[in-house]
């Protein structure tokens, strides 16, 4: 269908859905879109078309799709006040830590963040923290990567590395997610030629459990800046924990923010799960030639390894992909994984999740 929307207004379309701009101009959390721009936008996913000059789209709606228009821009004043703040940091690279509860839009502010430095001439790295929806990687793991270019979401950006945690939450996971967030992040702060460094965190900041983890996360990345999205207090005590000398600040929730129930949140993970699987193929893994990470999750009874979530790691510690465990010969120390990695792997660390033959999870039971 085409729709015609005026300046100042915009377009809120939940995937899946393709649209393509047959003139006018629009943006996505600053991204520019001129004639003949088109992009998906995927299942479970919202996203906002601000019409900077009247525009006509052509959209084409999936099932469950859902377009809606609103007078004003879905961004919020305090998303611009926010990146002011950042653009007064003297410190390079900058480091600005992005915190707030589930469906808060913390990748949608990171995402304009993003574009807005790139609109200064500014190399952006992006730290994805957030093992439930992942971003930069698959699920379970902790990404990061570089962009000199706009985005309409985080995850066109190139994945430079990432480091397989094995678990959907840092709940039971703490000291391995903090492992992976600090290796990603040392890997960023090698390279000279980064302005700013994003870090887009997890969900899990309510309860004193959550607090004492986020506070570790900012003593271990010393942020420049911390930037809370909250709708009620939630974050409160986190924020009146953190030390003084960290400057921090509170951004309103965008009204683009698309509110997923949790059946929504694992389909996208189990769609995600099976764009890094694709042509997957069963591979027998030499134990003996291997280092086995988080070894002591393996079950101990023969035959409960099946279907449990690996990572795989070359010899440089590269993120080479996941895979899914099929067998474990103990005897033969063989390992039969399902897997489109196609190179040799120098280490493999076993997750804390099964997935089925339809990448549904469950977690794994000792």
């Amino acid at each position: 269908m085409k729709k015609t929307v005026e300046m100042g207004k915009t377009l809120l379309v939940n995937g899946s859905a393709s649209v393509k701009v047959l003139s006018g101009k629009a943006e996505i959390f600053g991204c520019i879109m001129k004639e003949n721009y088109q992009i998906i936008v995927r299942e479970g996913k919202r996203q906002p078309f601000h019409v900077l000059e009247t525009a006509e789209f052509h959209i084409s709606l999936g099932v469950n799709a859902l377009v809606q228009e609103i007078e004003t821009s879905s961004i919020p004043v305090s998303w611009d006040e926010a990146f002011q703040a950042v653009t007064v940091i003297q410190s390079k690279p900058a480091v600005i830590m992005v915190v707030g509860k589930v469906d808060s839009g913390k990748s949608s502010f990171s995402t304009y963040l993003v574009n807005k430095l790139v609109d200064r001439k500014s190399k952006v790295a992006i730290l994805d923290g957030d093992l439930e929806q992942s971003d930069l990687g698959p699920p379970c793991t902790v990404s990061y990567g570089y962009t000199v270019k706009k985005v309409t979401e985080l995850r066109e950006v190139k994945r430079s590395n990432a480091f397989f945690v094995g678990a959907v939450s840092p709940i039971q996971t703490i000291d391995r997610t903090i492992e992976g967030l600090v290796t990603m992040h040392r890997e960023i702060m090698q390279n000279a030629e980064v302005d700013y460094v994003i870090i887009n965190t997890d969900n899990w900041v309510e309860g004193e459990s959550a607090v004492s983890y986020k506070m570790q996360l900012v003593d271990k990345f010393k942020p420049d800046l911390v930037v809370g999205i909250q709708s009620q207090e939630e974050l409160n005590p986190l924020f009146s924990s953190i030390n003084a000398a960290v400057s921090t600040c509170y951004v309103e929730s965008s009204t683009a923010v698309n509110g997923r129930v949790p059946e929504k949140r694992i389909k996208l993970r189990e769609l995600n799960y099976a764009k890094y699987l694709k042509e997957a193929k069963v591979r027998s893994l030499f134990a003996s030639y291997m280092e086995i990470q988080e070894k002591n999750v393996l079950p101990k009874e023969p035959g409960k390894e099946k279907g449990i979530l690996v990572g795989l790691q070359d010899s440089k510690k590269r993120f080479l992909g996941i895979g899914i465990m099929l067998e474990y010969n103990r005897d033969r120390r063989v390992m039969k994984v399902l897997t489109a990695v196609d190179s040799k792997p120098f280490s493999i660390a076993i997750g804390r999740i099964k997935l089925d033959p339809e990448l549904k999870e469950s977690p794994l039971q000792n």
